[in-house]
């Protein structure tokens, strides 16, 4: 993945496009496999009540994928490097840093909103059942298109799309830990799985969505106004 390497390659419309139609269609694919093949069964796997301990776990930790924190987080960075920064001595010895940070944290609420509305929109337009409201056998295949119900915004994953933009901005600040942003991403997306939110398909394309508004918004800011990264 382009995180995981240079996002600044994709340096036109067109690059960006075909990557992500690359992108969108084999992670779409993997998601269609996994409706099939493997959703119901990782559903049924951890209602196992040998695994209630794991389950609780996954839901005591899942919530670090909620975009607030990160919203929060971005607007109290921008904040600070925008007008508190400027006046420590600590920072006007350090000011590049200090205004890559301050746009760094734009360009992340920016990707949030982003990511945030495709997912929503995708949730909107699928209408599928999550997990817990099939169980106990776990349905994958009920989908109520144009629901605004809750219950039925499985597809995609809102927790995975929060946490793949946050990845995807956290490995453009601080490269050197990339699989470490990658990584823990990936295991609080695959909470919603154990904790029956999601179905792993969700997770999957959340993901996809994430890493996509992203780096959408990154070329937007980047082309379009004065504040790209």
């Amino acid at each position: 993945m382009i995180l995981l390497n240079s996002w600044k390659s994709l340096k036109s419309c067109k690059d960006l496009t075909r990557h992500l139609l690359l992108i969108n269609a084999v992670l779409l694919a993997l998601a269609a496999l996994n409706v099939f093949f493997t959703d119901q069964w990782l559903a049924r796997y951890f209602a196992q009540d040998s695994l209630l301990s794991v389950r609780d776990f996954a839901r005591g930790i899942t919530n670090i994928g909620l975009s607030e924190h990160y919203f929060i987080g971005s607007i109290f960075l921008y904040c600070y490097f925008r007008w508190l920064a400027p006046h420590l001595k600590l920072w006007q010895q350090h000011s590049a840093k200090a205004q890559f940070l301050k746009i760094w944290a734009l360009n992340f609420f920016v990707a949030l909103i982003t990511s945030g509305i495709l997912v929503h929109i995708g949730k909107f337009l699928f209408g599928r059942q999550r997990p817990h409201k099939s169980a106990p056998l776990f349905d994958p295949l009920v989908f109520e298109p144009f629901n605004t119900h809750w219950h039925w915004h499985s597809f995609p994953s809102g927790h995975s799309q929060t946490m793949l933009t946050a990845a995807t901005m956290m490995c453009i600040a601080f490269p050197k830990l990339k699989w470490l942003w990658v990584m823990v991403a990936i295991a609080v997306c695959f909470t919603r799985v154990m904790g029956h939110d999601h179905f792993f398909s969700d997770t999957i394309y959340g993901a996809c969505i994430g890493y996509s508004g992203t780096l959408i918004a990154l070329y937007l800011m980047r082309t379009k106004t004065k504040h790209g990264l």
